[in-house]
C-alpha cells in the first residue's frame, strides 16, 4: 500500500538559507556595529588597542556561527567536507571584514575610517572562531 503522504522534499537552496541563518545574523550585527557613527563610541586607548580586540571577537563569532549553521554535516562528513567548509568559511568572514572596512573609509557621514590593522584583527578573529569550532568539533559523532 502507497503512503498516503508524499514525504517532503528539502529544496537545497532552503537548506542552503536555513543552515546559514547564525552567521547571517551575526553578520547583520557587526554590519550594524560598523554602521554606527564613530562619535557614539568611547575613546578608549589601552596598550593593545580595544579596537583591535573588539575586531577579533566580532569576527571569531562570525566564523564560529557561520560553520555552526553546518555543524551537523561538519561531523558527519570526511576530512574533504571539513576543508572545503573552512575555507568557504574564511574566505567569506575576511572579505565581509573588507567589505566592512571599505564601507567605514566610504560612506562619509559614518564617521568612521576603514584602517587595514582592523581588518588584520579581523582575519586573526576569523582564524580563532574556526579554529574554536574545527577542536570542538573534529571528534565528536
Amino acid at each position: 500500500m502507497p503512503p498516503l503522504t508524499k514525504p517532503r522534499s528539502v529544496n537545497p537552496l532552503e537548506r542552503l538559507t536555513r543552515n546559514s541563518i547564525p552567521g547571517i545574523l551575526c553578520g547583520i550585527v557587526i554590519l550594524i556595529l560598523t554602521g554606527i557613527p564613530g562619535s557614539l563610541f568611547p575613546r578608549v586607548k589601552p596598550a593593545i588597542g580595544l579596537d583591535k580586540v573588539a575586531h577579533a571577537i566580532m569576527y571569531a563569532g562570525f566564523a564560529f556561527a557561520c560553520l555552526w549553521g553546518y555543524r551537523k554535516q561538519f561531523v558527519s562528513n570526511g576530512l574533504a567536507y571539513k576543508r572545503k567548509a573552512i575555507i568557504l568559511t574564511t574566505i567569506i568572514s575576511i572579505a565581509y571584514g573588507c567589505l566592512t572596512e571599505l564601507m567605514q573609509e566610504t560612506i562619509p557621514f559614518l564617521h568612521r575610517t576603514g584602517d587595514w590593522r582592523d581588518l588584520i584583527a579581523d582575519s586573526i578573529g576569523t582564524g580563532l572562531g574556526v579554529l574554536v569550532f574545527y577542536l570542538f568539533f573534529r571528534r565528536k559523532k
